[in-house]
Parts: structure tokens; C-alpha cells; sequence
């Protein structure tokens, strides 16, 4: 193992030779990267390193092919792989294969290599036998500058593998170089949208997945697009689950939801590299959906791994018109699956999630971390006002039945009522004049209305005093109103015992007593409290807490703290709280 901040000081000498595992016997290419140190993470340095495969000759290209060995090939028969290679060949249990294995293999071997002329390279970690021979025969049609392509793409996967075994980082850049990347995967070039099985979302997950494997998890899919990493510690072990979501909302934040799939990866990555074992199976769930752009639908991921998933959403349609289940079936995915991504609650010892606050109240307090309580419970309705259209210049005031000034009335009704009690908040997040001109009385007018408290009673005797107010208000403006229920979600309290296990592991990192704050954001813990108790981790943001835009930020430094103190949590969970 050497650290980052060691290649960066060395000699090129000794950069070179502590790298020279990451390619197969091509040592020119961390010759050439010594020359752009320092290198601010670990993937700063990968990027460099691909970069100088990429954009070396052919020649150099199909040499370092090349000097890669077969699958379970002549050279592992003869044991003359080198360590990394015999490490990765191992893992992926090709020294297991079946004699009818072992034949195909070397049936495809043979073909591979007189078709293309260099060997078949595949990054193996994650593979076993049986997907390493479909890769064979899926791959063995492509023609040969694709092969090509296909092959230097797959020897960059193996140096990253290769480069998070060998060099540790410091653990804030690391996480703030992962989210940076995940932002380059969008919709929109100019901003961060990822939504549901959109392209972006495909190649998100794809990398987060790339990550789980190089910190040494064992990695899949499920039928919804969570993407699962899982460190199991024995047979029969219970489960602490941690993660959030990987979509992010329309022009959104590249922090939000992010943090909490990408430390964790970073801090499970850092226990193996040192040797460290836990006494539970630690599951890192990447959701696939949490805040429900494209089919208006949220919690898909983590309601599936609840037990909670509503099959009714798959006939749910996206602004194109195609249904959930429809984009399911074309990203490959088994509807008819979803059913058993549910976990056993008995086996879970937890879920804990790690999260930006979205808020001020860290900033203000200086703290640059904090216990959620609990997380509000929310309801939204959708509010349609039917008044009567006139000229604005014929029609006398008091003869007016305007939905526009209904609608104000409303507004001011929840700001009022919400204004009342700590804790409680209500916004009218949308309002609009369909049709509206500026010499029309507006005839009809739609807003919503967002409510959330901490408890569900406060905030349903807040929905009953606003509706009734709005009851009045169209009696008295001679309106009709009517209201829709969007969404009701349930207030979750963060366990006793998750919440003072957090707050021993601030105390214990920072020196410094915690602070304790409610969520008044929805998450992921929402769903997972259904079926477990659970903890959450609020880190700070900056620009004031701004969130769900993209001026949403946070530090290098809150972000190393943040991993500080998940890594205490999980080396000390297993103790009393």
C-alpha cells in the first residue's frame, strides 16, 4: 500500500515502480503520468492513466492488449500469471471452472485470438465462469477496431480495481471527485438531471457499480435499478443497510441523495484496505428513485426494498406516454422480479443513511455535522379554483368571482397557519393562471399545497384548519374549490438508540456534543423505517443550505468528517450505545 500523497512526493522512480502492477508489464504508461503529479485524488490519477492509454499509438495500444494473459489460459496453468492477474482470475473462480467450463473457455481462447490476434480482456471482478463465457460469446462477432476499444475500455475498469487496492486517499477528496463525476452524467449538458432509467441514470449506475467492486463489495442489480454492494461478514449474518438515491430532480444539486451512496462506498473500501472485519453484513443500496420526475411516483427504490412497492405505479406514464413497466422491460428489467427485492425484517439490524441537511440550521450553528430526530411527515394536494372570467375594465369589484384572488387568499392561509407553531411548514409550491391575459379576470386558477411536521397530528390539524379556511374562502368569494390528494407520507422518528449512536460517534471524532435537528426533507429512511429502525447522518451544505438547485455545495472537509465519523459508527455499532 502506498498513499496518495506519498506518489505524489516520490521520485519518478519509485512512481513508477509502485504502479507497476496497475497495467500488465507497460510501465511507460506511469511513466508518463509521474510527469503531471500532484494528482488531488485517486481518480484524478485513473483519469490521467486512461488518458495516456487512450491517446497513445495503436502500436502501444495493442501492446499492452497484449501483454495481458488468457483466462484461464496457458499462463494460469503454468502459474505464471502476475499477482494481480492471478488475484482477479482467482476471484472470478477460474480455478474452479468445470471440465466443461474449462473446454469452452479454451475453445473461445483459441477463437478470440487467431480472429483478433491479441487476447480477450475482461474485467473479471464480479463475474463468475458462467457470465465470463456469455461476455466470450457476445463479444467474439465484434470486429476488430471495436474489439479493440472494448479491450482498453475493459484494462482501464481492471487499473481502477487495481489502483483503489494499492493507494489510499484522503477520503474528503475522494468523495467530492466521485460526486463531480457522477455530475458529468446528465440529460441536459448545461445541468444535472438525472432521471429514472434515462440514459444519464444508466451510466450512473454503471459507475457507482464499477465503484462498489473496486472497494471489494460483491455487487448487483435489482429489478427496480437499485444498484446493492454488500461486505458480508459470514453465514447467517444480520444486515446493517446505509445508502440513498442516485436520480437527482430537474436541474438539481450534485450532493443531494449522492452523498449518502458514494461515502459509504469510500468508507467500506478504506476498513478493507486495512485489514478491518465487521461482526454484520454491511449492504450499501444505491436508489434507483426517490424523487419521482419522470413517472411523478417517489420512493420506487427504496418502497421495493421496503415490501411497500404499489404495482399500480407501473401503469404510471411518463410525459412521453410510456409506462413504468414498459421502460422496466426496455432496460432489461423483470417487473414480475420486483416482489422479491423486499427484505426480511428480522434480519436487519438497521438502516442508516448519511445525507446534506438541505438547510440552514448546521451553517447557522457552525457545526459541520448533525442527529436527524426525525424526519417530517408530508402532504401535498393539488387545488383547482373554478371562478367566472371577465373584462377587467366592465366588470365592478364587488361583482368579481376571481380565482387568481382566491388563490391569494389561500396562499396566506398557510403561511398564517404554518407560521404558528415551530416545527410545522407549508408551502404553495406551484401556482398558475391557465389562459391568463392581462385584461382578464382569471376564471380559473391551480396551485399545491406542501405541508409537513414532525408529527403527523400537527400536521393533519393543519391541513384541517387550512382546508376549512379554504371552504370559507370560496363561500365568500362565490368560487369553487376542489382539492386532490397528491401524497400523504408518515412522519418517521430516527430510532433511540441509532440517534445516541450517532452522537457518541461525533463526540468521539470531533470532541464536540452534537447537534440535534428534525429533517423537514423526505428521504429514502422514510420507506425503510416502515420495516426497521432507523439512524441519519446530516452533513453541512453551504450557500445558506440551499438544495435541489445547482449552487447546492458542500466542503472537502465536512465530507472527510462526515466518513471520520461513519467509519467510527460502523466499527463501534456493534457495542452498547
Amino acid at each position: 500500500m502506498i498513499s496518495l500523497a506519498e506518489l505524489n512526493a516520490t521520485t519518478s522512480e519509485h512512481f513508477v515502480a509502485a504502479l507497476a502492477g496497475i497495467f500488465e508489464h507497460s510501465p511507460w504508461i506511469a511513466a508518463r503520468a509521474a510527469a503531471e503529479r500532484p494528482y488531488a485524488s485517486r481518480l484524478q490519477l485513473l483519469d490521467k492513466l486512461r488518458h495516456i492509454v487512450a491517446s497513445a499509438s495503436v502500436e502501444e495500444q495493442l501492446t499492452l492488449i497484449r501483454a495481458h494473459p488468457e483466462l484461464a489460459g496457458r499462463a494460469a496453468i503454468r502459474n505464471e500469471l502476475t499477482a494481480e492477474s492471478g488475484r482477479e482470475q482467482q476471484g472470478a473462480g477460474l480455478h474452479a471452472c468445470t471440465p466443461e467450463e474449462f473446454h469452452r473457455l479454451h475453445e473461445l481462447n483459441a477463437v478470440y485470438r487467431q480472429r483478433f490476434g491479441f487476447p480477450f480482456i475482461l474485467a473479471v471482478r464480479g463475474h463468475n465462469p458462467r457470465t465470463i463465457i456469455r461476455a466470450f460469446e457476445q463479444r467474439i462477432a465484434n470486429t476488430v477496431e471495436q474489439e479493440r476499444d472494448v479491450a482498453l475500455a475493459q484494462i482501464g475498469m481492471i487499473a481502477g480495481y487495481r489502483l483503489t487496492d494499492l493507494v489510499t486517499a484522503s477520503p474528503g477528496a475522494e468523495i467530492m471527485a466521485m460526486l463531480d463525476r457522477l455530475a458529468a452524467f446528465s440529460e441536459q449538458p448545461d445541468q444535472l438531471t438525472c432521471s429514472y432509467l434515462s440514459a444519464a441514470h444508466v451510466q450512473t449506475a454503471a459507475q457507482i457499480r464499477e465503484w462498489m467492486l473496486a472497494a471489494g463489495l460483491s455487487v448487483d442489480m435489482d429489478a427496480v435499478a437499485n444498484v446493492v454492494g454488500r461486505w458480508r461478514s459470514g453465514d447467517n449474518a444480520h444486515t446493517l443497510m446505509t445508502g440513498s438515491h442516485y436520480d437527482t430532480v430537474i436541474n438539481g444539486g450534485r450532493y443531494d441523495g449522492r452523498l449518502g451512496v458514494v461515502l459509504p462506498i469510500v468508507v467500506a473500501g478504506q476498513l478493507r484496505q486495512k485489514g478491518e472485519t465487521l461482526p454484520f453484513d454491511l449492504e450499501i443500496v444505491a436508489f434507483a428513485d426517490e424523487e419521482g420526475v419522470r413517472f411523478k411516483s417517489t420512493f420506487i427504490g427504496s418502497s421495493a426494498v421496503a415490501g411497500t412497492f404499489d404495482r399500480a405505479l407501473l401503469t404510471q406514464q411518463d410525459a412521453a406516454g410510456v409506462t413504468m413497466e414498459a421502460a422496466l422491460r426496455a432496460a432489461g428489467f423483470d417487473p414480475a422480479a420486483i416482489a422479491g427485492i423486499a427484505r426480511q425484517p428480522q434480519k436487519l439490524l438497521g438502516f442508516v443513511e448519511v445525507h446534506i441537511e438541505q438547510g440552514p440550521v448546521l451553517l447557522e450553528r457552525s457545526a459541520a455535522l448533525g442527529v436527524v430526530t426525525a424526519i417530517a411527515g408530508s402532504v401535498r394536494y393539488h387545488v383547482a379554483i373554478t371562478g367566472l372570467a371577465g373584462h377587467a375594465g366592465t366588470v365592478p369589484m364587488g361583482s368579481r368571482h376571481d380565482a387568481a384572488a382566491a388563490a391569494a387568499e389561500i396562499v396566506l392561509a398557510v403561511e398564517r397557519r404554518c407560521s404558528r407553531e415551530p416545527g410545522l411548514v407549508g408551502t404553495v409550491g406551484r401556482l398558475e393562471v391557465p389562459g391568463g391575459a392581462i385584461n382578464v379576470i382569471p376564471g380559473r386558477c391551480d396551485l399545491t399545497i406542501d405541508l409537513r411536521a414532525g408529527e403527523n397530528s400537527r400536521r393533519d390539524a393543519a391541513l384541517a384548519d387550512v382546508m376549512h379556511e379554504i371552504e370559507q374562502i370560496a363561500a365568500r368569494r362565490g368560487v369553487q374549490i376542489r382539492s386532490e390528494l397528491l401524497m400523504r407520507a408518515s412522519a418517521a422518528s430516527c430510532s433511540t438508540a441509532m440517534r445516541a449512536r450517532w452522537a457518541a460517534s461525533i463526540e468521539r471524532v470531533t470532541g464536540i456534543p452534537p447537534v440535534a435537528l428534525p429533517s423537514g426533507a423526505g428521504h429514502d429512511a422514510m420507506k425503510m423505517a416502515e420495516i426497521t429502525d432507523v439512524g441519519m447522518l446530516f452533513v453541512r451544505c453551504g450557500n445558506g443550505g440551499i438544495s435541489h438547485h445547482p449552487d447546492e455545495t458542500m466542503t472537502l472537509e465536512d465530507a472527510g468528517l462526515a466518513a471520520q465519523v461513519f467509519e467510527d459508527f460502523l466499527m463501534n455499532f456493534g457495542k452498547r450505545a
